[in-house]
């Protein structure tokens, strides 16, 4: 048996340096000089080493991304406003789906997980008794590993000439990472907003929104961008620190169905998405299931009635998606992996930051249904065992980090201390790179212990 498998390696090894032959590009970043450039910056001081769960909830170590590949597109931007997003490489056809209902420039982190086994225990040589922790540190991918690289930079680039041969579609550029566990637990670790904050460090133009991958955009934004003057009017604003909030509605039926479905609601009109809208219809507000309050403070039933943007107040766990400019959109705490809080944080912060927020009256999103992650299970799992049971989660609990994170950022923010951990690895990139915009420099006011009741 353990032959069989050492020959099925050596097979797969040998298939891996076959394609390198074939494809000599197949490790090489973008023809275009900048994103080579990039690419370059981003790997500078980059060391192979495995990430270990217990250390990164205990300890706070951070997230060691590897970027493999970086893909621009050559097509010219439709309108100078920018969707940025992240995903896994299983889910690109999602990601085909929401170029298609947004058709300007796009720019996507795409990431794949790997596990390889730490180095074994070592006997200490004055202590024979006792054994080293093993090593985190490795000093190349395992073959297995090799070969999952290069199927998924294979994907990536099969994926990206597809949309970069379509005209009607977005114009899209994508950096894929890898990151590299010593367990199926610590890749639970999704680094999300690493990822995200990634995403946009490549985005091109001022005008920019994170939209998670699963949200489709409506039709009416791209028409509303094209328009002569608007990418403007939407950049005139970010000098008075104004969010546009965009409405997020998701179909009422699970599944392939409610896909479907959710494709539809992101191309109708506003009256007829009305039509569809209720508990007994095609679509309700998002998580009003599950999270009322991440979207209620929205205003759905004033929304319906407006033709203005109108201004609503920040609440405790509000979390929409927004159009900002780059130099005041606070980064993403990379403190949050897994699941959960992550973009609650990030929109608190832009209250902390003094953002207004203001909701866009003629474009939405729709999320399309999909199946729970592990790790959302996982942190669903412990916040029930918690909250219902009056459980005591161990230290090392992905739940309980959570919330002490969020206490930790809370404080902060009531103090005016706060500040979004971030990657220095990324930072040190605007020192490396000249045309990239200088990062924000945002200055917070104390926020209300009341806010956050």
């Amino acid at each position: 048996m353990r032959r069989d498998r050492a020959l099925r390696l050596q097979l797969l090894l040998l298939l891996w340096l076959a394609a390198i032959d074939k494809n000599p590009q197949c490790s090489a970043a973008s023809d275009d000089p900048k994103a080579k450039e990039l690419m370059d910056a981003i790997n500078d001081g980059y060391q192979l080493r495995l990430t270990n769960w217990n250390k990164a909830i205990m300890n706070d170590t951070h997230s060691n991304l590897k970027l493999e590949r970086i893909l621009w597109s050559s097509k010219p931007p439709r309108f100078q406003f920018t969707i940025f997003t992240q995903l896994t490489v299983n889910r690109l056809p999602t990601l085909f789906n929401m170029c298609t209902t947004y058709t300007g420039p796009m720019s996507a982190a795409i990431f794949v997980s790997l596990v390889q086994q730490p180095a074994p225990y070592r006997l200490q040589e004055d202590q024979s008794s006792q054994l080293e922790e093993p090593s985190l540190a490795v000093e190349r991918l395992s073959s297995p590993n090799m070969v999952l690289v290069d199927e998924a930079v294979q994907q990536v680039q099969e994926f990206h000439d597809k949309v970069e041969s379509n005209p009607d579609i977005c114009q899209l550029d994508v950096m894929l990472f890898y990151e590299l566990y010593d367990s199926e637990q610590a890749r639970l670790l999704y680094p999300v907003n690493y990822l995200r904050n990634y995403a946009r460090l490549q985005v091109r133009t001022r005008l920019l929104a994170m939209i998670d991958v699963d949200m489709y955009v409506s039709r009416t934004l791209s028409e509303e961008m094209a328009q002569e003057g608007r990418v403007a009017h939407y950049e005139n604003l970010c000098a008075d620190r104004r969010a546009t909030i965009l409405p997020a509605f998701e179909p009422t039926r699970p599944g392939s169905k409610g896909r479907i479905m959710a494709m539809k609601l992101s191309k109708v009109s506003k009256s007829h998405l009305e039509s569809m809208h209720g508990r007994n219809k095609e679509a309700i507000q998002f998580k009003l299931r599950v999270f009322p309050r991440g979207h209620t403070p929205t205003n759905y039933v004033r929304w319906f009635s407006e033709s203005q943007t109108y201004k609503v107040s920040y609440k405790r766990f509000y979390e929409p998606w927004f159009i900002t400019c780059d130099e005041i959109m606070p980064w993403y705490d990379v403190s949050f992996r897994g699941y959960g809080m992550n973009k609650i944080v990030l929109i608190a912060s832009l209250n902390y930051y003094n953002y207004t927020f203001w909701v866009h009256p003629d474009a939405w999103l729709v999320h399309s249904p999909h199946l729970d992650t592990d790790v959302r299970k996982l942190v669903a799992r412990e916040a029930s065992d918690v909250n219902k049971h009056n459980a005591k989660l161990p230290p090392n609990a992905l739940y309980r980090k959570l919330t002490l994170l969020f206490g930790k950022a809370k404080r902060g923010m009531m103090r005016g201390t706060y500040e979004p951990r971030v990657d220095p690895r990324m930072m040190a990139v605007y020192n490396k790179v000249s045309w990239l915009r200088s990062p924000p420099k945002l200055v917070g006011t104390p926020t209300a212990e009341s806010v956050f009741i």
